[in-house]
């Protein structure tokens, strides 16, 4: 059986997206054994995450470890697709938040800012802000890319959900430079925009612009309410994918 796939990135973070109107056994292949496999960089497709779109318009967000989340970065990736097909929907919500595509020249998406939880803690002798938007976010003010120290603050039991975790570091005074390391990917990865919206939200800041490890910008603004996300987005590949 072939499914019929689109692969995109957004800044590097890469996605598998799935659509209802192609591939009408789309419900069955929600599950944590197909996602692993497709995504997986040697024995699959390879990708950071995965989107599912019903015909329905109802849009589901799975890490590549087959954990379900909020996702900004695939939300710009399906911006870009909105352009190309009109099964794409204009708005939907992912982990109950409502995402909307905004019209403009490049990918961009908005939301409403639910803060969760924030504030500031002391996790495993580091001191951090922590942000809950969707996705729980620890941010660490000091660039660099330890993987223990990551994995070992990702982890903590300090985070009943455990988190995502950056470091960052001001360029000047409306540019940072961040480096993520994400839960269900399990490692740092090219780029999170979720994190970036979270840095804004979190800071109170309303305009900043992310430079990630992949080098490729990510713009955020936030009004006190909302968030706009602007991005680069790149039509990796259409194709078959044989189960």
């Amino acid at each position: 059986m072939a499914v019929i796939f689109h692969k995109l990135h957004s800044s590097g973070n890469d996605f598998i997206v799935l659509t209802g109107e192609e591939n009408p056994n789309l419900e069955a292949l929600q599950n944590e054994s197909f996602i692993k496999k497709i995504c997986h960089r040697n024995f699959g497709i390879g990708a950071d995450g995965i989107f599912f779109v019903t015909e329905e318009g109802n849009v589901r967000h799975f890490d590549s470890d087959g954990s379900e989340s909020f996702c900004v970065n695939g939300s710009l990736c399906l911006a870009y697709l909105k352009k190309k097909f009109n099964f794409i929907p204009e708005s939907f919500s992912l982990k109950r938040v409502r995402v909307k595509i905004e019209r403009s020249d490049k990918p961009s998406v908005s939301f409403f800012c639910n803060i969760k939880e924030k504030g500031y803690k002391t996790v495993e002798g580091v001191k951090g802000l922590f942000v809950d938007i969707g996705n729980p976010h620890f941010f660490v003010n000091g660039f660099n890319v330890d993987r223990k120290l990551a994995k070992t603050l990702r982890n903590s039991g300090e985070f009943k959900e455990g988190a995502n975790i950056s470091f960052f570091e001001h360029i000047d005074d409306d540019t940072v430079k961040i480096a993520t390391f994400e839960r269900g990917v399990e490692d740092f990865t090219l780029a999170c925009g979720s994190a970036c919206a979270a840095f804004c939200a979190g800071f109170e800041r309303k305009n900043v612009s992310f430079i990630p490890l992949s080098g490729i910008g990510i713009k955020v603004l936030f009004d006190g309410k909302s968030l706009f996300i602007e991005g680069e987005v790149e039509y990796v590949a259409k194709g078959n994918y044989f189960i």
